[in-house]
């Protein structure tokens, strides 16, 4: 009598179909566990990780769990393959020509490899972390999250970046929060010739100094001439932040309060003046007449 198809035999058998496929949902369920257990043991308080939680940063916490889930799945794929009698074939014939196997797989998996070895290199390295702030090829967001293969960059428009490690590895950035989040925020601006520079400066301090933005335990707020130009004197005012979010929203905040100010006081804030002259309106050319002559 021949076995039905579905049976228990070829249910747990890997040398069958749906015994190897059994297996597969088998080891997979089982990785998964071993992954979530074992990411629970690590960050038990009284394991390593547990105990230098406060010196581990989250960017390191990640990629570790990560790196250990890849492992789990690694490990689990060969014990599936030693178990399956077609697969363990491939994999003894792949094991003998081992040198060409692994210049195959590196070839093919060279962009996965190198993402991979350039987000260890982030992780180690740090030099961003996740919620960092920084300017990405002129781009500003925030880090959101580092994967074994790419960067999630959220941006102030509420986009996502996502950025191959390799690449970014190779990027130049400005981090905001690497070290000292507060910011230097500059702001510039032009006054006439007629103004009275030490009036405008003293109008420009006081409404930085109302500034809700500013960072109140830093230098005051200070005003430089840093130019004279065609039709305007440049200044320009530095001020103090606490970070660069608060940079912006002070920029925003004081080119608006300064200017309803200026109108106040009477500062007059120039524009170009140009002056259109008709080629009909111009005086005729000079024609200076030949000296006369005198002959002696």
């Amino acid at each position: 009598m021949e076995m039905s198809w579905f049976s228990l035999e070829r249910l747990v058998d890997p040398g069958t179909r749906l015994g190897a496929l059994t297996l597969l949902v088998v080891i997979l369920v089982l990785s998964g566990v071993a992954c979530s257990i074992t990411t629970r043991l690590i960050k038990r308080p009284r394991w390593v990780i547990g105990k230098l939680e406060q010196k581990v940063d989250e960017t390191v916490m990640r990629y570790i769990l990560r790196f250990k889930n890849l492992i789990i799945f690694i490990v689990a794929g060969f014990f599936y393959a030693s178990l399956v009698p077609g697969l363990r074939a491939l994999v003894s014939t792949m094991m003998a020509g081992a040198g060409i196997t692994a210049l195959v797989i590196g070839f093919a998996a060279k962009s996965t490899l190198a993402n991979l070895i350039s987000g260890l290199s982030l992780a180690v390295y740090r030099p961003f972390r996740i919620g960092d702030m920084v300017d990405i090829e002129g781009e500003y967001g925030k880090i959101e999250d580092i994967t074994l293969r790419h960067t999630v960059v959220r941006t102030w428009e509420h986009k996502r970046l996502v950025i191959p490690n390799e690449k970014l590895d190779n990027m130049s950035l400005i981090n905001y929060s690497i070290v000292d989040p507060r910011i230097l925020c500059r702001i510039e601006m032009g006054v006439s010739y007629d103004t009275d520079i030490d009036l405008a400066r003293r109008l420009i301090i006081e409404e930085a100094k109302a500034c809700p933005y500013r960072d109140e335990n830093a230098e005051e707020p200070w005003v430089r001439v840093i130019s004279h130009g065609d039709f305007s004197i440049g200044v320009r005012l530095y001020l103090w932040v606490p970070d660069v979010d608060n940079a912006w929203l002070a920029r925003f905040t004081l080119l608006e309060n300064i200017k309803k100010r200026f109108d106040k006081e009477g500062v007059e804030i120039p524009f170009p003046y140009r002056t259109l002259v008709y080629k009909k309106d111009l005086p005729p050319p000079r024609r200076d007449e030949p000296e006369n002559l005198v002959s002696v």
